[in-house]
C-alpha cells in the first residue's frame, strides 16, 4: 500500500492533472466518509493546534526576535532566530505542530514552515507557502511504501499588501540551502492545503504506528480542511484498505485520481484493488498506465541489491546499490547497504564514504546517531 506525506527533505509528485481542475467542495468529499467504521477519537482534532502560539513562543518572540527587528528587515532578524538560536533538526518521524517544533527542536519541512510561518505572521511578515518538486524520497515502513513532499516558505515584506516580490530578494525557510531551491520548480499553495498536509501527514504517521480508527480522523479532518487535496484522498482510501472495507476504498482511490490523474500512489492502490476483486482486465489497463509514468517500482534495484548481497555477490550488490542511488540519490539505506558491500570488497574509503553520505542523509536523530558510531568504528580500523 502507498502513501503520501510531506516532511521528508524530499517530494516527488506528478505534475500530470494539477492545474485546470475545478476547486473543491466540502460537499465533493463527504460521501467519501464512513465514520461508523471507525472509532471516535479520544480527543478532537483541532486544526486550531497547528498555527497556535503559546507562553514560550511569545517570549522568544519578544526577546530574541523583536529586539532584532528593530535595526534591520524582519525577516532577517526571523531567520537569525531560527538558524542562531533555535537549530532546528531535521527529523521524519512526526509531523509537529508550530509550539510541538518549538518545544522539541525538531521537525520535518513541514514543522519548519509551520513554526516559521507562525512567527512570520506574529511580526506582520507576509508568507507564501511553496510545494517544491524534483527533491524526491520513497521509504518503506511497517509494510508501507511512503512517497514524500518538499514544502518550503517564502518570507514576503513586512506588509502583506505588498508584493512578495517587491523589495529586494525573497527569503526562503527552508532545510535545504537557499542556492538548492532558489531555481527549483515550485508553486504556491494556500494554507487550508498546508493544514491539509498536516494532517494528512499525520494520518499517515499514526497508521504506520498501527493506530487505524486515529488515522481516520486525521484523514477526514484532511479532507475537510481542503477537499482537493488528493493524497488525503489516497490516504483515506488505504485507511479503508487497512480494514478490508474494499468499496470505500476504491471510491476514495478515484476521486484522488479524479482530482490528480497522474497520482502514483492512487493508480497503484487502485490497480491493487481492481486485481483483488478479479476485475483483472481493468486492473492492468491501470498497471499500464502507471507504467507509462514510473517505469520501474522506486525500490527496484535496491531489492535486487539486497537478494545480490544475501547471494554473497558483492559486486553485483555494490552495482545495484549504486542504481538505486541514481534512481533515489538521497536514500539513506542505499548509501548503507552499498557501504556494507564496499566493506566487504575490501574498500574501505568507499565504506566510509558512503556512511559518511548515510549518515548526512538521515531523517531521524536515532538513525544519526547509528551511523555516526559506526562511521567511528570504521575510521578506527583505518
Amino acid at each position: 500500500m502507498w502513501l503520501l506525506r510531506v516532511g521528508a527533505i524530499l517530494f516527488m509528485a506528478s505534475l500530470a492533472g494539477c492545474a485546470n481542475v475545478p476547486t473543491a467542495r466540502i460537499s465533493d468529499v463527504t460521501p467519501l466518509f464512513h465514520d461508523a467504521l471507525f472509532k471516535p477519537p479520544a480527543k478532537p482534532i483541532d486544526r486550531r493546534a497547528i498555527f497556535a502560539v503559546d507562553a514560550s513562543m511569545r517570549r522568544f518572540l519578544a526577546e530574541e526576535i523583536v529586539p532584532q527587528a528593530r535595526h534591520m528587515d524582519p525577516r532577517q532578524a526571523l531567520l537569525n532566530a531560527l538558524g542562531a538560536k533555535l537549530r532546528i533538526d531535521y527529523d521524519s518521524q512526526m509531523t509537529r505542530t508550530a509550539s510541538q517544533t518549538f518545544a522539541a527542536h525538531e521537525g520535518n519541512c513541514l514543522s519548519l514552515v509551520i513554526m516559521a510561518a507562525t512567527f512570520a505572521k506574529q511580526l506582520d511578515i507576509g508568507v507564501t507557502y511553496q510545494q517544491v518538486y524534483d527533491f524526491d524520497t520513497w521509504s518503506r515502513d511497517a509494510g508501507f511504501a511512503v512517497l514524500s513532499e518538499h514544502v518550503n516558505l517564502l518570507l514576503g515584506p513586512r506588509s502583506q499588501t505588498v508584493k512578495v516580490h517587491q523589495g529586494g530578494t525573497p527569503m526562503i525557510v527552508d532545510f535545504l540551502p537557499s542556492r538548492q531551491v532558489a531555481d527549483a520548480v515550485s508553486r504556491p499553495i494556500p494554507e487550508r492545503t498546508v493544514i491539509a498536509m498536516y494532517m494528512n501527514n499525520r494520518a499517515a504517521e499514526v497508521m504506520v504506528g498501527g493506530d487505524v480508527d486515529r488515522a481516520y480522523w486525521f484523514a477526514r479532518a484532511a479532507l475537510e480542511a481542503d477537499p482537493g487535496f488528493a493524497n488525503a484522498a489516497n490516504t483515506l482510501g488505504v485507511i479503508y484498505l487497512k480494514r478490508k472495507h474494499l468499496a470505500p476504498a476504491e471510491r476514495a482511490m478515484r476521486y484522488a485520481l479524479q482530482r490528480e490523474p497522474g497520482n502514483i500512489s492512487a493508480m497503484s492502490n487502485l490497480s491493487g484493488i481492481l486485481a483483488a476483486e478479479g476485475r483483472t482486465a481493468e486492473a492492468q489497463a491501470w498497471v499500464k498506465r502507471l507504467a507509462r509514468i514510473q517505469r520501474r517500482s522506486p525500490f527496484y534495484f535496491y531489492d535486487r541489491g539486497v537478494k545480490a548481497m544475501q547471494a554473497g555477490h558483492f559486486e553485483e550488490a555494490a552495482r545495484l546499490f549504486e542504481k538505486s542511488l541514481a534512481q533515489r540519490p538521497y536514500d539513506v539505506q542505499s548509501h548503507f547497504e552499498l557501504a556494507i558491500a564496499a566493506s566487504h570488497l575490501g574498500d574501505m574509503r568507499r565504506a566510509r564514504e558512503q556512511l559518511g553520505l548515510a549518515l548526512k542523509d538521515s531523517t531521524s536523530p536515532a538513525l544519526r546517531a547509528i551511523y555516526a558510531a559506526k562511521l567511528r568504528h570504521l575510521e578506527l580500523l583505518n
